[in-house]
């Protein structure tokens, strides 16, 4: 029977929590350094010069904001006659043929242009006729607000993935929607908030067009991932005159301590690094009026609200504006309380009106949602089937900036696009190929027989703070070449990959099956109860990405230390490298960056970043941050890798498009030949 690792690496080292606390660790020191630059701030011109630089990164991380000087074309499909108040369904273009649905709440009896408020929406798959946020609408249009509740992407009237023939929502759910397109954004080296920021923007345009409102006066508010658009529209939109972000603002450093996971819309690739801090949104503001709504007992520490804000306050006195940074608690779970709601309205009302914060709220009746319907059966791809969604939006972003590629002349060009992708490599997986040169110092845990092979248990040092584990298997007869073995669950799934093993043994292969950070014998614990699309490793990867890391840059790093931890031995020569499903991109990355790998076999591998981008249901189980990295495509697909292989022994088996399909080798096939990525005399074996 086929050796595994016991708990603990058979007792010799707790390494449950070791993925989590190294990206906690870095993260950490990332952040210490931010803070310490934001002591260095005394003057209202260095704040200055570090909000700009903030905010270029944060722009820049999200792959800027959508441009366009189309029309609005806003139209409205209906009137709801309210006591005190009227409700326009609206339908507006924020770009050509992308439609938003919205409703506008306007006081009745106005005699003069009145002050704004924006309200963008949490994760409520109903959006704008959810009632908590319907509550919000109300209270505000009856203290004499103009209103503008906006349905996010993926949420109300503005499913991306409902199919209009049949009646049905493909991807049911608004989290798991907002996360299978974002992904498709992240690697393309863009975010889906994007358009989350633009719609809203837009949204902006439509209120300064109506004679009802004071485009000097407009405010914005939301909670739970409305806070977080709250946030990045403090960012992006300098005609905002106040803000009330809710159960969102905490700091980077509690969300890692709590836990939870994000949808991809709220992660901001490089914030550990470079910005924005949660402080950083709301100094993003400043001198500008701003209030914090939080939760006591919600999911976003409290202790990060209130640090949060201290921290914002010191760059408010800078602007003699303390009174204008401020923070309402409700002792609640995590809502838009009736407590934030009544918290909310007299800021605005302190703030935008310059009246006495003196309203108290009560109980609001909402409306149905049918009845909120701007479009007649509840949803914009079924009035109009034919309009673009953000898969759509994310394909002609792509397709606007083509992958530059040249075809290869002649062997100095050839030679030169080799060095070219092995320095890509570890910039987009975030690699630090320096690492490579501490010395590995392995413990061997065991030596005897397994299944009549002699066999060794061992692990070593990665790098500091992370144990990878394998098991050595030696065949029994002279060793040909040595494998590093890179299966999906590493070593844990040894007994039922044993007919690949067996196969490899007989043909005298000596195997490495390793168990790269995060599977195997060092596998990591859930650092939460969700369920993918937000599971541990969506998690995981999301921080990695905040610190322009990835875990799939760090295994690979991983592999690349296993072949170094061989070279070490005597007793091995050639080395090769077998990686199966996931193990595939594992291998196929250090392979390309190792050139003394003599052999390489991947299974199952995806042909085609690129494809996954343009394949609106990719197989999410197969491809997720686990083998992604951000802005992958704005420097290579896995073809353009094909000439590190040059004159090697590779052999892709099952190359598989993005639906997991195998009708992927001649697409492959047909760009490493146009861009003559195949030297004469050498092809890679396909099976």
């Amino acid at each position: 029977m086929m050796p595994t690792f016991s708990p603990y690496v058979d007792g010799f080292y707790d390494v449950a929590d070791q993925l989590p606390h190294w990206l906690r660790q870095e993260a950490e020191r990332a952040l210490a350094r931010q803070l310490a630059e934001k002591a260095a701030v005394t003057t209202v011109a260095q704040f200055e010069a570090r909000r700009a630089r903030v905010r270029a990164h944060f722009l820049s991380a999200i792959g800027g904001l959508p441009e366009t000087d189309a029309p609005l074309n806003a139209k409205c499909t209906g009137v709801i006659e309210q006591q005190g108040y009227t409700i326009e369904k609206l339908i507006y273009e924020s770009l050509p043929n992308f439609y938003v649905t919205a409703a506008l709440y306007l006081p009745q009896g106005l005699s003069a242009p009145a002050p704004a408020v924006i309200f963008v929406h949490g994760h409520f798959d109903l959006g704008k006729a959810a009632p908590e946020y319907q509550a919000v609408c109300i209270d505000l249009v009856r203290n004499g607000f103009v209103v503008l509740a906006v349905d996010p992407p993926g949420q109300g009237e503005r499913k991306q993935y409902y199919d209009p023939r049949s009646g049905e929502l493909t991807i049911p759910y608004c989290t798991t929607e907002h996360t299978h397109s974002g992904l498709q954004f992240v690697v393309g080296g863009a975010s889906i908030a994007r358009h989350f920021i633009g719609d809203v923007m837009r949204g902006i345009d439509y209120l300064e067009s109506r004679r009802e409102v004071d485009a000097a006066r407009i405010g914005i508010t939301g909670n739970s991932g409305g806070g977080t658009q709250t946030s990045f529209l403090m960012i992006a939109e300098p005609r905002l005159a106040t803000a009330v972000p809710c159960t969102f603002i905490t700091t980077l450093e509690s969300y890692m301590k709590a836990g939870q996971p994000q949808d991809s819309e709220q992660i901001v690739k490089g914030c550990f690094v470079d910005g924005p801090d949660h402080d950083d949104y709301l100094t993003m503001m400043a001198p500008k009026p701003v209030l914090v709504g939080a939760a006591a007992y919600d999911f976003f520490p409290l202790e990060g609200t209130l640090e949060a804000v201290r921290r914002a306050r010191e760059i408010y006195r800078l602007y003699n504006a303390d009174e204008k940074l401020d923070t309402a608690i409700a002792a609640t779970g995590h809502a838009y309380s009736p407590h934030l709601r009544a918290a909310a309205i007299n800021w605005f009302r302190v703030h935008l009106q310059g009246k006495e914060p003196t309203f108290r709220t009560g109980h609001v009746t909402t409306l149905p949602e049918e009845q909120l319907r701007c479009t007649p059966k509840g949803q914009l791809l079924d009035l109009y089937p034919d309009s673009r969604t953000i898969f759509d939006l994310n394909c002609a972003r792509l397709e606007e900036q083509e992958q530059s590629r040249t075809r290869l002349q002649n062997e100095d060009e050839f030679v030169t696009h080799v060095q070219q992708m092995r320095d890509a490599i570890p910039a987009v997986l975030g690699i630090d190929l320096a690492k490579r040169s501490v010395p590995i110092y392995p413990r061997i845990l065991w030596q005897g027989e397994a299944d009549g092979y002699r066999c060794e248990k061992l692990f070593f040092w990665s790098e500091q703070d992370v144990v990878v584990t394998a098991i050595l298997l030696h065949p029994y007869g002279e060793v040909v070449q040595t494998d590093i073995v890179l299966l999906e669950n590493g070593t844990n799934e040894m007994s039922l990959q044993q007919e690949r093993l067996q196969v490899l043994l007989n043909a005298n292969h000596r195997l490495l099956i390793l168990d790269v950070r995060g599977t195997g014998g060092v596998q990591t614990r859930s650092v939460n109860d969700h369920l993918p699309p937000h599971d541990t490793e969506y998690k995981l990867g999301s921080d990695a990405m905040m610190l322009y890391r990835s875990t799939l840059g760090m295994r690979v790093f991983d592999v690349l230390r296993a072949y170094d931890y061989l070279r070490s031995r005597a007793d091995v020569t050639t080395i090769g490298i077998v990686g199966v499903d996931s193990g595939a991109f594992f291998a196929y990355f250090a392979a390309a960056l190792e050139p003394d790998i003599a052999a390489v076999v991947v299974e199952n591998l995806l042909f085609s970043y690129r494809n996954l981008a343009f394949t609106q249901f990719y197989d999410r189980e197969r491809y997720n941050l686990r083998v992604m990295a951000w802005g992958i495509l704005q420097h290579f697909d896995l073809v353009d890798l094909l000439p590190c292989f040059a004159q090697r022994d590779l052999t892709l088996i099952g190359l598989r498009d993005a639906k997991g399909e195998l009708q992927a080798r001649e697409g492959f096939l047909a760009v490493a030949r146009e861009y003559n990525y195949l030297p004469r005399g050498w092809l890679p074996r396909f099976v």
